[in-house]
């Protein structure tokens, strides 16, 4: 058999074992070959002394503010991620079905990279009527907040509970950013300003406790599926320990900003790094490292949000959020894997196998398998560099982890067998991704 492209002798890394081989692609699908194989191809690429991961799955992406669609996808590629979930925010007086179709058509025209969208209501029991036209156009994942009560965002107890019994009748799942918003805002009432130095306060991690117990109540309750975004506390942990003895079942995320930093460490950033819910104390970060390595959390996502901040700009009225979608893997890398928080397997299991199962993207993605689309990262643990802003794609002006010495380096990506990002340039010629449906659990 004759190929496009062959990967040689690279280590191929699942999240079970690590084993040497080679890589066929042909018509943008893998064929798994012995690591010294005699195929013939029209490119053949030594690995030797690399690793093979399949392209990572980012479930928590937002194509908005500076980033657009397509430039998220271009970050996202020059970063090993392939396959992007994207929140798409359906505000108060929009209609559901025509926001993510506008979203779709944008995607199919200009993303580099495989997509698919969950759609964040902002007025629930409204938009919610609109639950089953969304899943007939392969949305079947839907978001709604328990916090930003004061913006009119918030979803209340009857409305969540509604709209968790409507996807659930559709085989979807339902994802809550779960604080308790009404008694942050009362908090950061009672201690404006809010500033650097108490943002803490305003957010303690008991009531990211007290909300995601109460939204793994209602799915419980409804027999929906759930899916806990962005975990930053241990306390929230304890709600989904909880959860697990009352055999409700869901699924959990925490992101590398989590992982990365204490609020100590951060907020002499000041706005930048202001994000929702905050990153929180070195206990918090222990726990969710160690949640990881147990297969207590399911997935890392990057929560990418690329607003445009600036350090000097007023704390309390920055908005929430940071870009992130890049620098995933070299993050999950360096202080996961290299400093033996994690292992290469792991990283696999929550960035690429995990993401592609729950919201139904496997077989063809998430995993080095026959037949499976040729998504592929060629990374050379060895090579040493520095993440700046200046070699980040994402409009963003800043990134949270400038000046962070990595070890490991991605080489090239695949999307589908096309050559995306080859060693520090992007070489996608034409935007060719995919919208991907949604089949969760």
């Amino acid at each position: 058999m004759s190929f496009e492209t062959i990967i040689k002798n690279g280590l191929l890394v699942y999240p079970e074992k690590t084993e040497k081989g080679s890589i066929g692609i042909s018509h943008g699908v893998i064929t798994v070959l012995a690591p010294d194989t005699k195929e013939s191809a029209g490119t053949i690429i030594d690995a030797t002394g690399m690793y093979i991961f399949p392209g990572f799955i980012d479930p928590h992406v937002h194509p908005a503010y500076v980033d657009d669609i397509a430039a998220v996808s271009k970050t996202a590629a020059a970063g090993g991620v392939t396959s992007l979930l994207h929140y798409t925010s359906v505000k108060p007086g929009e209609k559901a079905v025509e926001v993510l179709s506008q979203l779709r058509e944008a995607g199919e025209k200009g993303s580099y990279t495989d997509f698919a969208l969950h759609a964040s209501l902002f007025d629930t029991l409204k938009q919610c009527e609109e639950i089953p036209a969304l899943a007939k156009m392969g949305v079947r994942s839907i978001k709604m907040f328990t916090a930003y009560q004061k913006l009119g965002w918030m979803t209340g107890d009857y409305a969540l509970a509604k709209a968790m019994d409507l996807v659930a009748a559709e085989n979807g799942i339902v994802s809550v950013h779960a604080e308790n918003g009404c008694i942050i805002d009362f908090l950061e009432e009672k201690n404006a300003p809010v500033t650097a130095d108490n943002f803490p306060t305003t957010s303690p991690s008991l009531l990211d406790k007290e909300a995601i117990f109460r939204v793994l109540c209602a799915a419980k309750t409804t027999g929906c599926l759930l899916y806990l975004p962005h975990i930053s506390s241990q306390k929230g942990l304890e709600a989904m320990a909880l959860g697990r003895e009352e055999g409700i079942r869901f699924y959990s995320e925490t992101c590398p900003h989590y992982l990365a930093f204490t609020w100590d460490e951060l907020k002499d950033r000041g706005p930048l790094g202001r994000l929702r819910p905050p990153v929180k104390n070195t206990e918090d970060r222990d726990a969710l490292w160690a949640a990881l390595s147990d297969n207590f959390i399911d997935t890392i996502g990057s929560d990418h949000a690329p607003k445009d901040k600036k350090p000097k700009d007023d704390f309390a009225a920055a908005p929430y959020g940071a870009p992130g979608v890049q620098t995933i893997l070299p993050v999950i890398w360096e202080l996961g894997v290299n400093r033996g928080r994690l292992t290469a397997s792991d990283m696999i299991r929550l960035c690429a196998e995990n993401p592609a199962k729950i919201f139904g993207l496997a077989p063809k993605k998430g995993r080095l398998a026959e037949g499976a689309d040729a998504d592929i990262i060629v990374f050379d643990p060895t090579e040493n560099w520095t993440i700046k802003h200046s070699n980040q794609l994402s409009n963003a002006p800043y990134t949270l982890y400038e000046g962070m010495k990595i070890q490991g380096k991605i080489v090239k990506v695949f999307q589908r067998g096309k050559l995306l990002v080859d060693e520090d340039e992007f070489t996608g010629e034409t935007p060719d991704g995919r919208f991907l449906e949604t089949h969760p659990g």
